[in-house]
């Protein structure tokens, strides 16, 4: 192996921790001076940071774990979801490293701490952190509806969603559109609830997993019109540190146009068939009107959204 990918490899597995350069030699096998040599031009490549911590030491980390954002990177924070065509379109032009997340709190979390720069995660999601935490600006909308309820035909006083989420707000909509008085289960992932619908009268889940699953469905918006569901985030270091970048990114974002290609990328990245992907494209209208519309806001009743909202 060569000595760049034991050091890379190191790096990997320190994660977010990062690894102080003069344990690098120790783990690698390989001599300080190498050790030094090969970080250094990792560092003009931009494909480590290191941090002085105390007197000559040093912490080291791979870009994607930085604990802050770096000069002339971009580091984009998305979901398993279909919702991201364009946001992955704009990423790969910009040669940005893209994270998959599982959860959308610890996605927008890890955008309010600068583990990522840019995140595509909930509106209900970011607006909450951005008015706690004071450090995320909202900068676009990603797309409308993509989503709906998959039905376990047995009877059952509970319904399964994720907590704190669009699918959540929806769900409560629909219960008071049909006059029910539902029990809501929450789920830390889309595979747990999907483990447990026998148990459940119905699920509220978000493509792709709406359009993979069989039986009776209802899209939520032929129930209760168009929503939205995700808007793409930064960091505001990040726009400190790199605010061309981030405008390049944008103008990559609006132009972007979903297409078959964007289907096939998007499986690989998510790990689900282009066929299933391709076909939930169909739910969502990737091309939302950007102006966030007074009842959007006041839907969530948060107050102090103006200071989190940035949309041109």
């Amino acid at each position: 192996m060569h000595a760049s990918e034991k050091i890379k490899r190191v790096l990997e597995k320190a994660g977010e921790e990062g690894t102080l350069q003069s344990e690098i030699p120790g783990l690698t096998g390989l001599s300080k001076s190498t050790v030094s040599e090969i970080l250094s031009v990792l560092e003009e490549e931009k494909e480590i940071v290191r941090k002085k911590v105390s007197g000559k030491s040093y912490r080291v980390w791979l870009i994607k774990y930085s604990p802050e954002p770096v000069k002339g990177v971009a580091r984009v924070g998305i979901l398993r979801a279909s919702e991201y065509p364009r946001v992955v379109r704009a990423s790969r032009k910009l040669n940005a490293y893209i994270r998959v997340y599982g959860s959308s709190i610890e996605l927008t979390k890890d955008l309010v701490h600068s583990i990522v720069d840019i995140a595509a995660s909930p509106f209900i999601t970011q607006a909450f952190f951005g008015i706690l935490m004071k450090n995320i600006t909202i900068v676009r909308k990603v797309a409308l509806n993509g989503g709906g309820l998959v039905f376990s035909g047995v009877e059952s006083d509970y319904w399964g969603c994720s907590e704190f989420s669009t699918m959540e707000r929806n769900l409560r909509k629909y219960f008071e559109l049909k006059g029910l008085k539902g029990k809501i289960r929450y789920f830390r992932s889309p595979e747990s609830m999907i483990k447990s619908l026998a148990e459940l009268k119905a699920i509220a889940i978000w493509e792709p997993y709406f359009t993979m699953l069989e039986g009776r469905k209802e899209l939520f918006s032929e129930q209760i019109g168009d929503y939205l569901c995700c808007t793409l985030a930064v960091n505001n270091s990040f726009v400190e540190q790199n605010p061309d970048l981030l405008e390049s990114f944008l103008e990559e974002f609006d132009r972007a146009k979903v297409g078959k290609k964007d289907g096939e990328v998007l499986a690989e990245m998510i790990g689900f068939s282009e066929e299933i992907i391709t076909k939930s494209f169909q739910n969502y209208d990737f091309y939302p009107e950007q102006e966030f519309k007074r009842e959007e806001l006041e839907e969530l009743r948060f107050g102090g959204l103006e200071g989190v909202i940035r949309l041109d």
